[in-house]
C-alpha cells in the first residue's frame, strides 16, 4: 500500500473539515440581510461579518505553531474542531449581532489550525512532491465551497431558514472530526518537542524573518493570495451590481472559475513528475499574470462582456493552482525550523496579507469593473515583485 493510500482516510477526514470551516463563511452571504433583519440591526454591518471572519482567520497562528511544536498535532488541532464546533453552536442560537460576531470570528479560527497544525501534519507525513500533490488535492477539493457555497447557501435559507446554515456547517465540521479523532497520526516525534519558551518563540520568529527565501516567498504568496480574496470577497457586489445576476446566476458563472483552478492543479500532479517545484511556480505565476493582464484589459474595451471576464480570470486560477501548492512547500523548505512555528508565521503573513487586500479594495474600487480588476492586477504584479527576490538555491537557517 503507497503512503498516500495508507493515510487517505486522515487525509479525506480533513479536507471534509476544511470544507465545512470555509463552507460556514460562503453558505451564510446570501442570508446576511435577512440575518440583520432578524438581529434589528443596520445592513451597513453585512460587510463586517467577512471582516470578523478574516480576523479570526489571523488570530491564533503565531501561539499554535509554538504549542503543537511542544504538545503535538493531535491536542491542538481537536481544541481548534471544538472552538469551531462552538463557534457554529452560537450562530444557530444567536439573538443579536455581539453572539452572530461572536460566533463568525470563533468559525474564522477554523483555517488558523487547518493550515498551521492540519497542513504540517501533511508536509510531516510526506516527502517534497508527494506533499505538493496531495496539499493540491486537497486545496481543489475546498475550492467547491466558494463555488457551490452561496448557491446551496440560498437553498438551505430558503426552505429551512437561515439558521440551519450554521446547523449543516456544524453537522458536517462534527462528523469529520469524528472520523480525524480515529486517522490522524501524530506526527511530531518526541525527539523533536520544542519547550514553550517565550524568548526562544520569538528569536525563532525573528530567524525567520531574517530568512530572505522564507519571507520574501511568504509576502509573494500572500500577495497573490490577495488577489484570489478580493475576487471571492468582492466579485458578488460587483458583478451581480454591474452585469445584473441573482445569486443563482452569480454561483453558476462562478464554475468555470473555480473549475480553471482544480485543473490546474490536476495538471500540476503530471508535471512535478518531470519539473522541480520553481519551474511550476515561474509556469503558474506567469499564466496568472497574463490571465489577469488581459481581464485588466479587457474591461476598458468591453466592459460589459462577461465572457471574456469569466475566461480571463479562469486563466488567471488557473495559472493559481499550478503554482500555490508548490510555492507553499518551497517556502517551508526554505528553513530547517520545525514545521509548527514556521507555518505559523507563514499562514499570519498569508491570511493577513488577504484579509489586508479584501479591505483595501474600498478604497480604489470606484464602482467599475475596470477599478475592480486594475486592483487585482496591482495586488499580483507586487506578488511578482517579491518573486523576483527569492532565490533558487535554497538558503535554510
Amino acid at each position: 500500500m503507497s503512503k498516500t493510500n495508507h493515510y487517505f482516510p486522515f487525509l479525506a477526514f480533513l479536507v471534509t473539515f476544511e470544507f465545512a470551516v470555509y463552507m460556514s463563511n460562503d453558505m451564510i452571504l446570501p442570508a446576511l440581510i435577512e440575518v440583520f433583519k432578524e438581529l434589528n440591526e443596520s445592513q451597513n454591518l453585512i460587510s463586517l461579518s467577512l471582516s470578523v471572519y478574516l480576523i479570526g482567520a489571523v488570530s491564533l497562528q503565531l501561539f499554535i505553531g509554538p504549542i503543537s511544536d511542544s504538545i503535538g498535532r493531535r491536542p491542538v488541532f481537536f481544541a481548534g474542531g471544538l472552538i469551531v464546533l462552538i463557534g457554529n453552536l452560537l450562530g444557530i442560537f444567536a439573538q443579536n449581532s455581539p453572539v452572530f460576531f461572536l460566533a463568525r470570528l470563533l468559525q474564522g479560527m477554523g483555517p488558523c489550525f487547518i493550515s498551521v497544525v492540519g497542513y504540517a501534519c501533511v508536509h510531516e507525513l510526506y516527502r517534497s512532491k508527494a506533499a505538493i500533490n496531495v496539499i493540491s488535492w486537497m486545496t481543489s477539493i475546498t475550492l467547491f465551497a466558494p463555488m457551490i457555497g452561496p448557491l446551496f447557501g440560498s437553498l438551505v435559507f430558503s426552505f429551512f431558514g437561515w439558521r440551519y446554515i450554521f446547523v449543516s456547517t456544524f453537522l458536517l465540521s462534527f462528523l469529520s472530526l469524528i472520523g480525524i479523532w480515529f486517522t490522524m497520526p501524530e506526527t511530531l516525534s518526541p525527539y523533536n518537542t520544542q519547550k514553550i519558551q517565550i524568548y526562544n518563540i520569538i528569536k525563532n520568529y525573528f530567524n525567520l524573518l531574517k530568512n530572505k527565501n522564507f519571507i520574501f516567498g511568504t509576502l509573494s504568496y500572500g500577495l497573490a493570495f490577495g488577489a484570489i480574496m478580493v475576487w471571492i470577497s468582492s466579485s458578488p457586489l460587483v458583478l451581480m451590481k454591474i452585469f445584473q445576476l441573482d445569486i443563482n446566476q452569480f454561483s453558476i458563472i462562478q464554475i468555470p472559475v473555480f473549475l480553471s483552478f482544480i485543473i490546474g492543479t490536476f495538471l500540476l500532479r503530471f508535471i512535478t513528475k518531470f519539473k522541480d517545484p520553481i519551474f511550476c511556480i515561474v509556469l503558474g505565476s506567469s499564466i496568472s499574470f497574463v490571465g489577469i493582464l488581459f481581464s485588466t484589459f479587457f474591461s476598458i474595451v468591453y466592459p460589459n462582456n462577461l465572457i471574456l471576464l469569466i475566461i480571463t480570470i479562469s486563466i488567471f486560477n488557473f495559472g493559481y493552482g499550478l503554482f500555490s501548492s508548490p510555492f507553499n512547500r518551497v517556502i517551508l523548505d526554505s528553513t530547517k525550523m520545525e514545521k509548527g512555528i514556521s507555518s505559523a508565521l507563514l499562514y499570519f503573513i498569508f491570511f493577513s496579507l488577504g484579509a489586508f487586500s479584501s479591505a483595501g479594495f474600498s478604497i480604489i474600487y470606484n464602482n467599475t469593473l475596470f477599478s475592480f480588476l486594475l486592483y487585482m492586477l496591482i495586488l499580483f504584479t507586487l506578488s511578482l515583485a517579491t518573486l523576483t527576490f527569492l532565490k533558487t538555491k535554497e538558503n535554510k537557517l
